[in-house]
């Protein structure tokens, strides 16, 4: 494929990619990404790193680890919904996992864009991952020229901010990539650094293991300080992207579409209803959402815990009656026993 030719599919590929709702799309070569692996093995050695993250270092920087006929990594972004403020007292649930589940959506997103350029007589193949594959999204994101790493270690868009989605394309020909952004426009804001509920921001190796956002998916039992690091939080935390200034413009139409009672999804939460939740209730309210996937007990668990730091009278109730039936959730159990 000649320079021309590469030009061209370039051009449609980010043309087919808008008109599917991607409001970033980059192109990167294949090689390592250089500088990650040590940095990847480092945290993993420091036990940083959380069991969600493959060990597996050259998957998750080489793509022709994952695929040998890798040549060109397309780097893809696609905007979470816009869901309506929590009221105050109920459980908050992150922007990422209101609504269909982003895996989802955007492994179908992907597939149609896929289809498209096969559709165009393609001379090769592709594959893709949605989060859940192993190379590193964000890394591959910024050297396909869409966005940088804030010091909230989110990938911020220019002109857009980071509530997005992302997904890495592979495809076996060669295009010409993007030039990587090399420019940190976080100046010398420490909005989200001071606002981390975790405080493990503006640190040189930063210990996932240890953001609120993993403590809520977490089945291991939480430790007493970090339980109450988690407030209302039942899935997720956006407390760093809230306050990030490049997320402004995004939060204030977020909020006037919910003013004028257009969003129809909701961020907020009922928490003694989640922790009363039933198996049927689970799959109808939960199991279609991205804050499905580690199942009903750590949102039990959460919303236990949002209740009994909160100070609500409904969780004595709740206590009391539960401990006469003897019908407490086992993943709730060891914070009675402690308590």
């Amino acid at each position: 494929m000649d320079a021309y030719q590469q030009m061209g599919w370039k051009m449609n590929i980010k043309k087919w990619g808008q008109e599917l709702g991607f409001v970033a799309i980059g192109f990167s070569n294949a090689l390592p990404i250089a500088g990650l692996g040590a940095f990847l093995q480092a945290r993993l050695t420091q036990g940083l790193s959380t069991p969600f993250e493959s060990k597996d270092i050259d998957l998750r920087v080489d793509p022709k680890a994952v695929w040998p006929s890798c040549q060109t990594v397309v780097a893809l972004a696609y905007p979470l919904p816009y869901s309506s403020l929590p009221q105050e007292g109920e459980g908050i649930i992150a922007r990422s996992a209101v609504g269909e589940d982003y895996h989802h959506f955007m492994d179908q997103k992907v597939k149609r864009l896929v289809d498209i350029i096969a559709s165009n007589d393609w001379p090769g193949t592709a594959r893709w991952q949605v989060d859940t594959g192993p190379l590193v999204e964000r890394a591959f994101a910024i050297r396909a020229g869409i966005g940088w790493i804030g010091r909230n270690q989110n990938l911020i868009i220019p002109g857009y901010g980071s509530f997005v989605a992302l997904a890495l394309l592979l495809l076996d020909q060669e295009l010409e990539p993007d030039q990587p952004f090399i420019l940190n426009q976080c100046g010398t804001c420490q909005s989200c650094v001071q606002a981390c509920p975790a405080q493990i921001l503006g640190i040189d190796t930063f210990a996932a293991k240890h953001c609120v956002s993993y403590l809520t998916q977490s089945k291991e039992v939480l430790r007493p300080e970090e339980g109450r690091r988690l407030g209302l939080r039942l899935f997720g935390c956006d407390t760093c992207q809230e306050v990030c200034p490049h997320n402004q413009k995004r939060i204030e139409e977020e909020q006037q579409q919910a003013n004028s009672s257009q969003s129809s999804l909701r961020r907020g939460v009922d928490l003694l209803k989640t922790l009363n939740l039933t198996k049927g209730e689970f799959q109808q309210r939960f199991k279609a959402t991205a804050a499905g996937w580690r199942g009903k007990g750590v949102l039990q668990r959460n919303a236990f815990l949002a209740l009994r730091d909160g100070q609500d009278e409904r969780y004595e109730l709740w206590l009391v009656k539960r401990k006469k039936d003897i019908s407490i959730p086992p993943i709730i159990s060891p914070y009675i026993e402690e308590f």
